[in-house]
């Protein structure tokens, strides 16, 4: 096969709607007054951290598939979207490794070379190895994303990260799964964890009837799933943290953060309810730890 070097901007299509990036400021609903609660708090703040870091990639791996034509097995027009009048940034690039038509798989290496910034303000750096089975849009398909020396805001991230059931129609929207096993996070010299998931993501409003999101600025879509964390190293070692949605987590494109649902953790004898809120988009949420209600 030939292979082909694809330039293209990480915003170039407008799929920043399915980032469920947790940006928000989590607080107690009452201070904390001991150091199982204090814990808690902690591993749930990286949680919302980690969350936002793989779900990134799915990110990286649409825009790659729709703008280069991986998405239905034909040729995108990625000047259909509302990026196409911002100039893209140089980086990063692209390899198609198996240029033979419609046969798959078909390998892909995104190349962020040593700092690649986006217009958003997120550094990325390294290679992901993505390999697509078939076209993204294909629900029986299946795209795997592999880290190397990647690098998302000068934290390495690494891990197995497999997308699948990657689905679109003009009544439902998009829908799809990603499953993460051997995740690994380093957030500081003295915080290194280990995560894993998996989450079911849908649209609830929004759906483009003509093509998949074409005008994105009222698309909301919820996640529902579990997570589990613990420290490889830390203040805490030897003790794995759980997460589960109680009420799905919403997001809406016009909001950067989730601003409705709730995610339920479980961590050293001590359960906790996060609180994303009631539907306005703010900055806030709100833990409830140990007894306190």
């Amino acid at each position: 096969s030939t292979n082909r070097v694809l330039a293209w901007t990480i915003t170039s299509v407008a799929v920043a709607t399915i980032f469920f990036a947790c940006k928000k400021e989590v607080t107690t609903d009452t201070a904390p007054n001991n150091e199982k609660d204090n814990n808690t708090l902690q591993v749930a703040q990286h949680e919302a951290a980690a969350s936002a870091m793989y779900s990134d990639l799915f990110e990286t791996v649409a825009v790659v598939a729709i703008s280069q034509g991986l998405d239905n097995a034909r040729q995108a027009s990625p000047g259909n979207n509302e990026w196409a009048d911002v100039p893209a940034p140089s980086c990063p690039v692209a390899e198609l490794l198996d240029a033979t038509g419609d046969v798959w798989p078909k390998r892909v290496d995104i190349d962020f070379g040593e700092s690649c910034l986006d217009r958003f303000g997120t550094y990325r750096s390294g290679i992901l190895h993505v390999t697509f089975s078939g076209p993204l849009f294909n629900p029986a398909s299946t795209v795997v994303v592999e880290p190397e020396n990647y690098k998302l805001n000068g934290h390495p991230v690494e891990g197995h990260f497999k997308i699948s059931g990657v689905s679109y129609d003009t009544t439902t929207g998009i829908q799809y799964t990603t499953e993460l096993t051997g995740g690994k996070i380093t957030l500081s010299d003295s915080v290194i964890i280990t995560y894993s998931s998996k989450k079911t993501i849908k649209q609830i409003e929004g759906v483009d009837k003509i093509q998949v999101l074409k005008n994105p600025s009222d698309d909301v879509f919820s996640l529902e799933g579990t997570a589990s964390l613990a420290y490889e190293k830390g203040a805490i070692t030897g003790i794995t943290a759980t997460f589960t949605t109680q009420e799905p987590l919403i997001r809406r494109w016009s909001c950067r953060n989730i601003s409705q649902g709730k995610l339920k953790v479980d961590f050293d004898e001590v359960t906790g309810v996060i609180d994303y809120g009631n539907g306005v988009c703010d900055d806030d949420a709100t833990i409830t730890v140990g007894d306190k209600a």
